[in-house]
């Protein structure tokens, strides 16, 4: 028997928006605030009230049940309403830009300091003494994340990032004046790190509240600020500090970071519903397989690929005789490459899912730092790693935080959640390199030992990742994921 045609449209209703292009992103779990219940659900009825855009709870509109305490939190819109572009969203996505540019950036930029302290201020302390203080910067802005995700969660996004500005500008014009090495580790180590880590999970977490379809797209966009500002503060900390010395030096990229701040409290806003904190130090996240494996992979990874041949690749290449001109600026190559490396993976995630397109690139980060001995011993092969290096490390630093929330069914919970995840990421930025120092300075200054085993782990994460991406495939039953 043939089937009956459709329905007509009736007349003043709209039809059916065509499916977005990347339609696998629509499979992304949708944000749900609330557990399903034997006893109540929360439906949307094509009746009148809903028609005006008001939710039906238990038979009562969202306004209606509003005016019961115990409703409250059931009428809040559970809608799956991401505006997914408009003004709104990118302003939010241009103030996140900003504090990637500054938190990440000027992190990124420690190798400039480590080769200014070895060589005045810090000359008598050892390569690994000088790396712990860029080693407590960076993990402080991953660890201190945990409560900071939790006050995120809770609405005090504008306050997160007031007390950001205040702590990290207060940081760094203290260490202007720093002369010895407690001054400088409190002041750039701390404070800093302090500032910048208050700063950033508002950031990320926010772009998710606002887009879904092109979550990993926006996310990338955001990712690429630490790029730009990985090129700005080299550029500018290399040329500043023979002409106007340490103290002016600091206190210009001081402002900078103050201009960038500002910008992003005054857009930077979440969208859902603020939940309620229970627990400060909640790990119910670990107990999912997928999440898990992925949080092992990233820490193994990060001891390794986001740290090593960064801060030494200048240094290894000046003993080889490259130019020093070439060597100086060489972090800034890395990084202007990483700016590509953080949109088109993050595009392409948006379609394949951010573990399809993640992994690959992790197992080419590994690779790549067992090429870092045998390239960076010429000009033409130290610019040749940068760029191949800076792209592929640039997708595993710019997907974390869509590869969490692809993996997060209540977008309530995403920033405790990337907290989580970054607490204990957090312990391998603390160690990596210092550990990388000592085993250098242990083989009499040879890099073999240190790249080989940075290599290897990095392999090593690379495969916790593709078991993640086993698991997560298994569960939605599709390849992309």
């Amino acid at each position: 028997m043939p089937s009956s045609p459709p329905p007509p449209t009736p007349r003043g209703a709209s039809s059916p928006s065509p499916p977005h292009p990347h339609h696998l992103a629509e499979q992304l779990p949708s944000a749900s605030f609330q557990a399903p219940s034997e006893h109540t659900t929360a439906t949307i009825e094509p009746s009148e009230a809903t028609e005006k855009g008001e939710l039906s709870v238990g038979g009562r509109t969202s306004e209606e049940a509003a005016h019961s305490p115990r409703d409250a939190e059931k009428a809040a819109p559970v809608l799956d309403d991401y505006p997914d572009g408009g003004l709104r969203a990118w302003s939010v996505v241009g103030g996140a830009w900003c504090i990637s540019f500054t938190s990440w950036g000027f992190t990124n930029a420690y190798g400039v300091f480590q080769t200014y302290y070895q060589a005045n201020q810090l000359s008598e302390y050892s390569h690994s003494d000088i790396s712990w203080i860029g080693s407590l910067q960076l993990a402080l802005v991953l660890a201190c994340a945990i409560l900071v995700g939790k006050a995120f969660d809770a609405g005090y996004v504008t306050w997160l990032l007031a007390g950001a500005a205040c702590c990290w500008t207060a940081g760094l014009f203290g260490f202007s004046e720093a002369t010895q090495y407690y001054q400088i580790f409190l002041g750039q180590g701390v404070a800093c790190g302090l500032g910048a880590g208050m700063a950033f999970i508002p950031a990320a977490s926010s772009v998710s509240h606002w887009f879904k379809k092109r979550r990993a797209t926006a996310l990338g966009i955001l990712a690429t600020g630490s790029s730009f500002g990985g090129i700005v503060y080299p550029v500018l900390l290399n040329q500043l500090f023979p002409r106007i010395g340490f103290g002016w030096t600091v206190r210009v990229a001081a402002f900078l970071t103050l201009a960038m701040l500002v910008t992003a409290i005054l857009t930077v806003r979440s969208r859902l519903p603020p939940r309620k904190v229970e627990k400060i130090f909640d790990f119910s996240p670990l107990r999912e397989k997928a999440f898990l494996l992925v949080t092992i992979g990233e820490t193994i990874i990060m001891l390794c690929v986001a740290l090593l041949p960064c801060p030494f690749s200048r240094l290894y290449a000046l003993k080889y005789g490259v130019s020093s001109n070439l060597a100086l600026y060489s972090l800034s190559i890395l990084n202007a490459a990483s700016i590509f490396g953080r949109i088109i993976p993050n595009w392409l995630a948006d379609t394949y899912g951010p573990l399809t397109v993640l992994v690959p690139h992790c197992f080419m980060s590994g690779v790549l730092i067992f090429l870092f001995l045998p390239m960076c011993k010429s000009a033409g092969g130290l610019v040749a790693f940068t760029i191949l290096f800076g792209f592929a490390s640039g997708a595993y630093v710019s997907m974390m935080p869509a590869l969490v929330a692809s993996l997060t069914k209540d977008m309530r919970e995403v920033g405790h959640r990337t907290a989580t995840m970054f607490l204990i990421i957090s312990v391998a930025a603390l160690v990596g390199t210092p550990i990388t120092g000592a085993i250098i300075s242990r083989s009499d200054g040879s890099y073999v030992a240190a790249m080989c085993v940075a290599g290897s782990l990095t392999l090593v994460g690379s495969c916790f990742n593709a078991a993640a991406w086993w698991v997560v495939s298994r569960e939605k039953g599709r390849f992309w994921v």
